[in-house]
């Protein structure tokens, strides 16, 4: 006659088979803000486990939140947090996850090195980009939140380069002038960049023209184009000061760095007028002009003993 073994034989003889728990404990529930203007400033994610495990190893389960560009985690994924927590139960199970809603803060101090540097690089970028929270508790699939990273950012026009050749003339002689005007982050409007001559204590002198630039963002570059200067004008010391978005048309995050400069000298002597063939522009500079009363009085005079021609029509 065959012995009969009990059931519960059975049962633990597959468990031990199986060599791990059996994984049913999962995140039920994902909270997370709609909207997080500063991510790395910490924000909290609230969420809820429910279900249970058995067998051997069921006294935990690893709990992780990832931040990825796709629903699914299929893209751009990096970790947030990864912890092992601790389950309710004894024996061979049930073992039951926390109970309730349960709260997760983080912020820089508290993430993984690449998931701050990725969150800098969405946080400095010029509009608000969707990207997806996600939890998982072991293996048992995701739960996912969407959240909108970052703010809008206005744009910073500024002088990125520029170069005046030669920065030394006589009397009535040209010069010629080129420069990068930059910004980050788009503009919506067009504007103009405006030229004038300034004494070498930056007291205006002279309206010389305007160059007007397109909307967006990137750089606009002003090919080398001449000025050509009066006969009359005194020798010296002069700045050729260039002012970009000079009608205030664009709002800009930050207003005081839209002037560059350049040197010129002015010389009756050829030879020390011939000795500096190159100058570059001193970029990012804050407005030197007093008052928008001053640009309106010279853009509204009559051409004057300093400047005699500057001829530049296209859009950059």
């Amino acid at each position: 006659m065959k012995s009969r073994m009990p059931v519960t034989f059975f049962f633990m003889l597959s468990l031990l088979a199986a060599g791990s728990a059996s994984a049913q404990a999962s995140v039920n529930s994902l909270t997370v803000p709609s909207t997080i203007t500063d991510p790395l400033a910490g924000f909290t994610i609230n969420y809820s486990l429910g279900g249970s495990k058995w067998g051997v190893g069921a006294a935990s389960a690893e709990l992780r939140f990832y931040l990825s560009a796709s629903p699914n985690g299929s893209t751009g994924v990096a970790t947030i947090e990864q912890r092992q927590i601790l389950l309710r139960g004894s024996g061979w199970g049930p073992y039951y996850p926390p109970s309730g809603t349960q709260s997760l803060y983080v912020s820089r101090l508290t993430m993984p090195a690449n998931t701050v540097a990725l969150l800098e690089s969405i946080s400095a970028a010029c509009a608000p980009q969707t990207w997806y929270i996600l939890a998982e508790l072991d293996w048992t699939g995701y739960q996912n939140r969407p959240a909108l990273l970052g703010t809008t950012k206005q744009p910073d026009l500024y002088f990125s380069g520029g170069t005046i050749s030669p920065a030394a003339i006589q009397p009535g002689g040209t010069t010629n002038i080129s420069f990068d005007v930059t910004t980050r982050c788009p503009t919506s409007y067009g504007s103009s960049v405006g030229i004038y001559l300034a004494d070498a204590n930056d007291q205006l002198l002279s309206f010389i023209g305007a160059v007007s630039i397109g909307s967006g963002a990137g750089t606009w570059s002003l090919p080398p184009t001449g000025i050509t200067f009066s006969p009359y004008i005194a020798t010296g010391t002069y700045n050729i000061v260039l002012l970009a978005d000079m009608d205030g048309h664009v709002a800009e995050s930050n207003e005081n760095n839209n002037a560059g400069a350049f040197q010129l000298n002015i010389n009756w002597n050829a030879m020390a007028a011939a000795g500096r063939e190159e100058g570059k522009l001193e970029p990012e500079l804050q407005p030197p002009f007093e008052s928008e009363a001053a640009l309106y009085n010279l853009e509204s005079r009559a051409p004057d003993n300093y400047v005699q021609a500057f001829h530049y029509d296209a859009e950059l």
